[in-house]
């Protein structure tokens, strides 16, 4: 019996001794630890071991890894289509400095017994700290904008326009749509992949097939339908109010239906235009006494087919007035660009290439009022510029359209009416200009 209890005893003295010398030990293993600042051993960033490095140190190796990866193309691909990125286009930002500092501060908190814990577990299995990342999205967004407007089996919806007392609606056609949550998942894969060292540099881009839904003429109707109205003008508070010309079908929603049976691309149904007694035009420059904004571009009037186009486009925009909060887009107040419109076939971009389009040349107008625009200090709804640059204005000041998918908006975002004013002629396309009511010039 004695012989046991002096056993146990033995056995406590053992075990207290070896706590003992632990603490001293980790004590010391911990103090050791405290005044060398260098990460410690076992520990990766990004599967990358900065064991041993100083902060400086580590951050050029991780930075190192960054900066590689940012001027690495990405080719974006759909059938023949392709369109190439890097990773520094859309604005990566990796927080390398937060996960080094995160290293750095592994077995240093003011907790010793913690501290040894941790650095003893880190020596034996390890700890990989994951980079995270960010891009800017208004640039990805940008770029999905100018994807599928470039494929030969795009989707095309129905759209409509009024041409002087005609309604014509053009019929679309199914195909497929930019799956744009998806890409933005593979975008996301790849930063991913990239970051962690994997050579990733092609994206196949995801699509959706779309059907065309039935042309609504009950819709469009009530769209376009609007009641006469006169235009008045009170000059002690300089409010314009701008006529409206009464809109409707000239025929029955029946009859329109039939000619839709039709099977056509284009169709087209008179109108009842009305106008009112006091029209806009009858208060001229009182109403629009200054230049808010202004902008002028050169282009080749030897150049028949394009010139023609460019003054087309220009006498069918030059006059329109924005009322207050309104948006004014280009296409919807130029129209489609088509033979039977008096259009020519002139260069225009297409997927980054030059070719013969009808209307070509158009975008110069567009990309002319969008630099009036922003010296006006309005607000742009939607924008979207070429996939090359071009010639007439600088590079990221141009705006490019395509009748049924890229178009060009602004809003009216003054308090007060205004007027574009537009004209082309002798290789200019000159005094294209906002003008406002109030004496103010920019």
């Amino acid at each position: 019996m004695r012989k046991r209890r002096h056993s146990q005893k033995n056995k406590i003295y053992i075990i207290c001794i070896l706590i003992l010398v632990i603490l001293i030990f980790s004590t010391i293993f911990a103090l050791i630890y405290s005044t060398n600042s260098n990460i410690i051993n076992n520990i990766k960033i990004n599967n990358i071991d900065v064991s041993g490095l100083s902060k400086s140190q580590a951050e050029e190796k991780i930075q190192k890894l960054v900066n590689d990866i940012l001027d690495d193309e990405i080719t974006l691909r759909y059938n023949d289509y392709e369109s190439i990125i890097t990773l520094k286009q859309i604005e990566l930002e990796v927080d390398v400095q937060d996960k080094i500092y995160e290293a750095c501060t592994i077995g240093r908190s003011k907790n010793i017994v913690a501290n040894n814990y941790k650095i003893i577990e880190t020596l034996l299995f390890g700890q990989n700290i994951n980079l995270e990342y960010k891009f800017n999205d208004d640039i990805v967004k940008s770029l999905y904008n100018n994807l599928d407007d470039e494929w030969e089996n795009k989707f095309i919806d129905n759209s409509y326009y009024i041409d002087g007392d005609k309604l014509v609606i053009t019929k679309g056609k199914a195909g497929v749509i930019l799956n744009q949550e998806a890409l933005q998942e593979k975008i996301n894969e790849v930063i991913s992949a990239k970051i962690n060292g994997q050579e990733i540099n092609e994206i196949e881009i995801p699509v959706i097939t779309k059907e065309i839904q039935e042309i609504d003429l009950e819709k469009i109707r009530d769209e376009i339908y609007k009641e006469p109205k006169n235009a008045s003008y009170d000059q002690e508070t300089s409010t314009l109010t701008v006529h409206t010309n009464g809109i409707d079908f000239k025929t029955s929603i029946e009859e329109a239906k039939n000619l839709l049976k039709e099977e056509k691309e284009e169709y087209i149904i008179p109108l009842k235009i009305t106008k009112p007694e006091i029209t806009t035009e009858k208060f001229g420059e009182e109403a629009f006494p200054d230049v808010l904004g202004s902008f002028s571009t050169r282009y080749d009037a030897s150049n028949i087919n394009r010139s023609t186009n460019i003054e087309l486009a220009t006498e069918a925009m030059n006059g329109t007035v924005i009322l207050p909060g309104e948006t004014f887009s280009f296409n919807g107040t130029v129209g489609p660009r088509t033979k039977a419109k008096g259009y020519l076939l002139a260069g225009a971009y297409s997927a980054g290439e030059l070719v013969e389009s009808y209307g070509g040349g158009v975008c110069q107008i567009s990309s002319t009022l969008y630099n009036a625009v922003l010296y006006a200090n309005l607000e742009i709804v939607q924008r979207y510029n070429h996939s090359s640059v071009v010639s007439y204005v600088n590079a990221g000041r141009d705006a490019t359209v395509s009748y049924g998918s890229k178009d060009f908006k602004f809003k009216n975002s003054r308090n007060y009416a205004i007027k574009i004013n537009a004209k082309a002629n002798n290789r200019n396309i000159r005094n294209t200009n906002l003008r406002n009511k109030r004496k103010r010039r920019i």
